[in-house]
């Protein structure tokens, strides 16, 4: 099911000190007269890509991986730039996310990933090859650090895509909840600290 709403940002950001990161909040106001119910089996039938300042809520039951708003983008439009802040990823996501880039469908890519699958004893094979790409290519970088973040920020000619929630970008039987909209203040804001990440600037 999703939720479709239509929001108003307000600019003004108050910031919170941390030792970790420095985080912000953005106040926003939600219009709530515009709600509706979809039912739908995939993400393309939950909803079209979100107009500026549009936004949809949604909620999965069944087998959902992240990675489907990548590839529901990717059927209309080139990823100009791509930032992912996540828990875990499987090896067939990291996989195709390498030869999309190769192929020129993704043109740059920024990885932040949670350190507990790169620095075990047994670093998971889809750390490892995330990692040495990163490594090897002008077009992706990444950090593995203390993250439990799950934020995908896109853009492309028609519009800044943010989705967010509580699924990672692998197979997730559970259920999880997220949020699919189009707003440039919204990708600024994750898009910032994402970067920040890995430029070492936090």
């Amino acid at each position: 099911m999703a939720w479709k709403v239509e929001n108003e940002w307000n600019k003004k950001a108050e910031t919170i000190n941390s030792t970790v990161l420095e985080q912000k909040a953005i106040k926003r106001v939600i219009k709530n007269n515009n709600l509706h119910y979809l039912k739908a089996k995939a993400l393309s039938d939950l909803c079209v890509k979100p107009l500026p300042n549009e936004q949809y809520r949604i909620v999965t039951e069944k087998q959902f991986n992240a990675y489907a708003l990548i590839l529901y983008l990717l059927q209309t439009e080139i990823i100009e730039e791509l930032n992912i802040a996540i828990y875990r990823i499987n090896e067939p996501t990291v996989v195709s996310i390498i030869e999309l880039i190769e192929q020129g469908k993704i043109k740059r890519a920024n990885f932040v990933i949670s350190n507990f699958f790169n620095q075990t004893k047994k670093p998971e094979k889809w750390a490892i090859l995330l990692r040495d790409y990163c490594s090897k290519s002008d077009k992706c970088t990444h950090r593995y650090t203390h993250n439990h973040a799950k934020v995908v920020t896109i853009k492309t000619n028609s519009g800044y895509y943010v989705f967010e929630g509580s699924g990672n970008m692998s197979d997730n039987a559970r259920i999880e909840q997220y949020v699919f909209e189009n707003n440039k203040d919204v990708f600024d804001f994750h898009t910032n600290w994402i970067k920040g990440l890995i430029d070492g600037v936090r």
